[in-house]
């Protein structure tokens, strides 16, 4: 874990050692601890330093536990500025704009490509400024300060503009903000409550600074909190087992686990957008390096491999790429990597420090930390751009051939998606962005005469896309008689299920209770609803009448039950499930009873649609590298590919009648709705 700031001349002199020693970015927080300790023992240690050899005695000590030293370099005792991710929020069950899985791909052996974008610098002090954190909606950037003479946490506009003071103690609150996804609140690293020994916890807050609550308590070290995509669990780093490793707990410091087990140093945890991994910098290979694992630990991969540190890696909102600092060139520079490692590039050149980077959910900027002006100041960089997806190998899968053709029925630079037949075939419903917003339209089959028909007003805090949209309506469902729309919003505080009349008319919640309900699903005898919802702590499908009442619960498990989506007639319910590992198709009686999964291989398959005639179910699978349809039969044979291209196609909805089958595609550049014909 990087240094949590200095206080003293003492301390910045130990420091300084510290870095030589180690490595500019790079000082474990045992080093730290020694660091700190020793300046608080010294009389008047704020204006008074210890003698050098005092320091350097103490060094020697706390190198004793610490990595192996690469060649001494000079560094800026600023250097060790702690760093922080960006936690974009997540949500790729709940829009087709979602990121998703990579396909690992060997490693080139080529030099990193060169890149030049524009670096503004939207801080400009005396004092040290670093780990920017950018909330979840692109508008604000929380960072840490030591400009009242003591560590602070501080939030700013995006652009550097009115600069706010969150925390007030004279206990170094040095670090690593981290914003929850709904923007409510800020996690941190302090030592506020240290009772003079070096004890940094993890604390959370409010996002205007109240009500601070201290989440973990130990005799040692926890820094460098990173929030699922949920919002339900953070991830952090600790010495509690004498190494720092890698941990988990509830969003309300329940239910510890740790993840890591080896006697280096894992440090600087960060989700993926799906939720699903989790990368982190290790020193298990001899130097720091980038490594990614599963969420629950297993599943270890290395991705970095040098002799220089890299480290603090942060993922793009896609999931495609993650970013990270790495002194590969002598300097610290911030780059950017395939989610397998593969493609390094080097975004920064400089003779100074650039580390700590954090995307932006809108994917546009990544934040970073530099001290090219002699102090740390928090800079901003044009992050590059990618084609929206990219070509892969395809697999030699026993699928059957099909070529249906494509017709694109929207056309416009927003985002659309998560298209629904009406049961007369006249018109589809969709989730667009071409507003400010996610909202909810409806259009003629042929994509003409579209009309919004949500308009939100917020009653809560919005929840926010990776794209930087308010999640305000998404999963639009028709009722049986084409007169009414389910959708899930976010217009409270958590996602509940709202019905619409088709023309926009009288919205009315069906659901309001703690945690999320979503993926609404009209049941063809319009007597039910079925949906997903974490209130009991997991996913799981529950049914209702269609006024909202009789609530009941068909799934029970520890892991994810979502999408469901009702048999023609309405005896069965197809689903998706991550109970084998990755997400699968699976079926079941409108009970609950006779689970059967339909969907064996080892990508992401979802989105079930069944065809009018209940005979096969329509999915979208990752399973070729790319997002594309599939379609099979009710029973899981004869699977057969639809889609064939290098974008991703989700959402396959069947029209009314069988011979159609609309889906969202980003094949074009932007996320539009397309058809094309169902195969015989």
């Amino acid at each position: 874990m990087l240094a949590k700031g200095f206080l003293t001349t003492a301390l910045a002199l130990t420091l300084l050692l510290a870095t030589a020693a180690i490595g500019c970015f790079r000082a474990p927080e045992a080093v730290l601890a020694e660091c700190i300790r020793a300046s608080e023992a010294a009389p008047s240690s704020r204006a008074q330093p210890v003698s050098t050899a005092e320091l350097e005695a103490t060094i020697a000590a706390a190198l004793t536990e610490a990595a192996p030293t690469p060649e001494p370099t000079p560094t800026d005792p600023i250097d060790d500025m702690p760093s922080t991710l960006a936690n974009p929020m997540i949500d790729d069950l709940r829009a087709t704009l979602a990121a998703m899985r990579t396909t690992p791909r060997p490693r080139p052996t080529a030099t990193p490509q060169p890149y030049s974008g524009e670096v503004t610098a939207i801080t400009n002090n005396s004092a040290g400024d670093g780990v920017p954190a950018w909330s979840p909606d692109s508008r604000r950037i929380a960072f840490a300060s030591d400009r009242d003479g003591d560590w602070e946490i501080y939030v700013m506009n995006a652009d550097g503009s009115d600069v706010i003071q969150l925390t007030n103690s004279s206990g170094n609150d040095t670090g690593s903000p981290a914003w929850s996804p709904d923007c409510r609140r800020i996690a941190f690293a302090s030592r506020r409550n240290r009772d003079f020994e070096i004890d940094f916890e993890i604390y959370v807050m409010n996002a205007d600074g109240s009500d601070v609550t201290q989440l973990t308590n130990n005799s040692r070290d926890d820094g460098y909190p990173a929030w699922s995509p949920d919002g339900r669990r953070i991830a952090f780093d600790s010495s509690r087992d004498g190494d720092q490793e890698i941990y988990v707990m509830n969003a309300d410091g329940s239910d510890v686990t740790q993840l890591t087990h080896n006697s280096s140093n894992e440090i600087n945890p960060a989700w993926s957008p799906d939720g699903r991994r989790i990368a982190f910098t290790s020193e298990r290979d001899g130097d720091q390096e980038i490594y990614v694992m599963n969420a629950d630990g297993s599943d270890v991969t290395q991705l970095t491999h040098n002799s220089s540190d890299d480290s603090y890696p942060a993922w793009s909102p896609d999931g495609r790429r993650i970013v990270f600092d790495s002194d590969r060139d002598g300097d610290g520079e911030i780059y950017v990597m395939n989610a397998d490692g593969s493609n390094v590039t080097a975004l920064t050149h400089n003779s100074s420090d650039d580390g700590s980077p954090a995307w932006s959910p809108d994917g546009q900027r990544i934040a970073f930390a530099s001290n090219r002006d002699d102090d740390y100041e928090v800079y901003v960089i044009a992050a590059p751009q990618w084609p929206t997806s990219v070509a892969r190998p395809r697999p030699t899968a026993t699928l059957q051939p099909y070529s249906g053709g494509a017709t694109a029925i929207t056309n416009n630079s927003s985002g659309e998606g998560e298209p629904a037949w009406s049961p007369d075939g006249r018109h589809i419903a969709f989730v667009s962005t071409r507003g400010d917003d996610y909202e909810i339209y409806v259009m003629n089959a042929d994509g003409s005469d579209v009309t919004q028909l949500t308009h939100t007003s917020y009653d809560g805090q919005p929840v926010w896309s990776p794209g930087g949209w308010r999640i305000t309506a998404t999963q639009p469902v028709w009722s049986p008689d084409n007169r009414r729309i389910a959708f899930a919003s976010g217009r409270s505080a958590d996602h509940e299920i709202y019905v619409v009349n088709a023309d926009g008319s009288d919205v009315t919640s069906l659901t309001a209770v703690y945690g999320s309900s979503e993926f609404p699903a009209w049941s063809p005898d319009d007597r039910q609803i079925a949906f997903a919802s974490d209130r009991d702590g997991d996913w799981e499908i529950y049914v209702m009448n269609t006024k909202g009442w009789d609530v009941i619960q068909l799934t029970d498990n520890s892991i994810q039950d979502i999408s469901p989506e009702w048999s023609p007639d309405s005896r069965r319910i197809a689903f998706d499930s991550n109970r084998d590992g990755d997400m699968e198709i699976y079926v079941m009686n409108t009970d609950g009873s006779d689970v059967t999964q339909l969907t064996h291989n080892a990508s992401n398959d979802g989105y079930p649609a069944w065809s009018p005639d209940g005979r096969r179910i329509a999915f979208h699978s990752n399973q070729d590298g790319d997002y594309e349809i599939y379609v099979m039969n009710a029973d899981g044979s004869d699977v057969t590919q639809l889609t064939h291209n290098s974008g991703w196609d989700r959402s396959p909805a069947w029209s009314p009648d069988g011979r159609r089958i609309a889906f969202a595609s980003d094949r074009d550049g932007d996320w539009e709705i397309y058809v094309m014909a169902a195969p015989p």
